[in-house]
């Protein structure tokens, strides 16, 4: 994704936390030009509500936005008959671009970067945790029938065994399991608890032998993985202090594009899984932000990707059995 696309999608979180009950906001909306009927304008964010339509523009560069650009937005907002425009800026405006948006009615806003004595002097910060499962003293069994089993090489059915797709079967229902043990009790955090379990799969071959059973044991416990925001910003006025702002915005680069929005007890959150990188023989389970405050969930986005199930089944930590049955 394109830089300039996440800054619009941002702003369109901004605008959906912001905006009334019942209006839509759409990014990268595209609206028939009255004057051309067969020409569809591109506009980066859209705001609808009982037919009056407001038009954002977004601009995330280096240097302050001049008259040239409000000008062309004062030319949209007429051409496309938008009730509004908003000017967003990642760089702020020059004085004259302020001069000529406040005499002709547009409305300018920025996404700026707060500095790190604004983030230790701002309040309401959102803890964000990412909960895995850890293993350990892994141990698995396989049944075949009879003497196939002497047919089979063991270090190539181990080799084979570690990237297969079974092995993330073998952890999902281990996860699923260890559900039933709470490891989430305030009164034991983090402990240890064994499981066992028997499977059987359909067409599971190692080495081209069908196996008949896994048998699957280990330990594991719950882990907090605390993730930190990496910058902060605030959306509002230019002229307005950070504190006083619309909305705050907390980006983990940490886990790609995740953010977490707010505004006031409001919050909107985009999680960014697809590429997570966590430990070998651990696997994701669920994730937990706390404002130290209640807070409003009006959104949640997942970006999961295909990612998020593989497990790292590397080094040692796994005991393999070949057996007969």
């Amino acid at each position: 994704m394109k830089a300039s696309d996440a800054f619009e999608q941002q702003i369109q979180r901004i605008y959906a936390l912001l905006a009334d009950s019942g209006a839509e906001v759409k990014w990268n909306d595209h609206i028939l030009d009255p004057d051309n009927p067969s020409q569809l304008r591109q506009i980066d964010v859209t705001i609808r509500r009982d037919g009056v339509l407001t038009l954002i523009e977004c601009r995330q560069h280096k240097s302050p936005q001049d008259v040239k650009w409000i000008e062309e937005l004062m030319g949209r907002r007429i051409s496309l008959a938008a009730h509004a425009v908003i000017a967003v800026s990642s760089s702020g405006f020059t004085a004259g671009a302020r001069a000529k948006a406040n005499k002709h009615g547009v409305i300018l806003r920025v996404l700026q970067q707060l500095s790190d004595e604004e983030i230790a002097s701002w309040c309401l910060r959102v803890a964000l945790k990412l909960f895995v499962y850890q293993y350990s003293e892994l141990e698995v069994s396989l049944l075949f029938e009879g003497e196939s089993v002497r047919k089979i090489d063991s270090e190539q059915a181990k080799s084979e065994l570690r990237c297969h797709p079974c092995m993330q079967s073998l952890f999902n229902a281990a996860a699923q399991k260890l559900g039933e043990a709470n490891l989430m009790a305030d009164e034991q955090p983090g402990r240890t608890v064994k499981f066992g379990l028997r499977l059987e799969f359909n067409g599971f071959r190692l080495c081209g032998v069908p196996i008949l059973e896994v048998v699957f044991s280990g330990k594991a416990r719950l882990i907090a993985l605390e993730v930190a925001p990496s910058l902060v910003y605030a959306y509002g006025e230019p002229s307005k202090d950070f504190g006083l702002r619309e909305a705050m915005i907390q980006a983990f680069s940490s886990l790609g594009k995740t953010s977490i929005t707010h505004s006031g007890s409001r919050s909107w959150t985009f999680l960014d899984l697809s590429d997570l990188k966590i430990p070998p023989f651990c696997q994701f389970r669920f994730w937990r932000q706390d404002a130290g405050q209640e807070m409003d969930h009006e959104a949640i986005e997942f970006q999961l990707g295909q990612k998020l199930e593989q497990l790292k089944v590397t080094g040692k930590g796994l005991k393999v059995n070949l057996c007969s049955m």
